[in-house]
């Protein structure tokens, strides 16, 4: 085949992908009309999620109008441990984000430098001029459980600091929910694609967040539902990297823990 007709043919495909991942209906960030006693009653079906692990593509739109789109490998058991590692087209770990209990570590490849702190200081991270590209993914880290819970938990977790809207939408196919917190900020989830177990529970397979930063997609492809995940899953191990940390003793390299 002619090499520059399979040149043209690639670019005509990454033109329709982008275009696919475009043509999803903006979020609102204000109020809608939606079933509210079925948005409950169907976040209160969804599935008690111990673990996942799965592949999945991530995208993010900041509102200066960056951009990105990544292949990821997702692996969580909520509420407080989660690792995500975006790929490169040839499959190698370009970055991670990994979060156990109270800290996270930010790691980029390219530079072999993974920035170390407590989860509380993730907006002043993404909020530094190498990182901004990924100052809306903020809320999505740091209230990612929210993704999966239900109004009861979200009650017990977060009761102090937000509260609730529920809805569901377009004839019960998307679940909403509307978190606003206490300090006057606001975020919005919704997700579709639902799936339903022998329990009649429910799982989404596509995830959107919207919040004052930006919004973040995910799309699971491929994903497993375990009891949970092997232990080493969230233990920080990359060999090589040098431990930035952003914390209490920002700026200080203490090398590797």
């Amino acid at each position: 085949m002619n090499v520059k007709v399979c040149k043209f043919e690639y670019i005509c495909l990454l033109a329709l992908l982008w275009l696919v991942a475009c043509s999803r209906l903006p979020l609102e960030s204000d109020p809608f009309v939606g079933d509210v006693a079925v948005g409950r009653a169907a976040w209160a079906q969804m599935v008690n999620l111990e673990s996942l692990k799965a592949t999945a593509v991530l995208s993010w739109r900041t509102t200066d109008g960056r951009h990105g789109k990544h292949k990821v490998r997702l692996f969580l058991e909520p509420p407080d441990r989660l690792k995500i590692q975006w790929l490169t087209p040839w499959g190698a770990v370009a970055g991670q984000v990994l979060m156990a209990t109270d800290q996270f570590w930010f790691s980029d490849s390219r530079q072999r430098l993974t920035w170390h702190g407590r989860t509380a200081d993730l907006k002043r991270l993404f909020q530094r001029k190498e990182n901004l590209n990924w100052v809306g993914a903020t809320q999505f880290f740091m209230y990612w459980p929210l993704l999966f819970s239900s109004p009861e938990e979200d009650d017990t977790a977060f009761g102090a600091e937000a509260f609730f809207d529920y809805l569901a939408t377009n004839n019960g196919r998307c679940l909403n929910k509307i978190i606003h917190f206490r300090d006057g900020d606001e975020m919005h989830i919704r997700v579709d694609d639902l799936l339903t177990d022998a329990d009649e529970h429910l799982f989404a397979r596509n995830f959107e967040v919207l919040g004052s930063g930006g919004r973040i997609s995910l799309i699971l492809r491929q994903f497993t539902l375990q009891k949970e995940l092997i232990p080493e899953t969230f233990i920080y191990s990359l060999e090589q990297f040098t431990i930035r940390e952003c914390s209490a003793n920002e700026g200080k390299n203490n090398g590797r823990e």
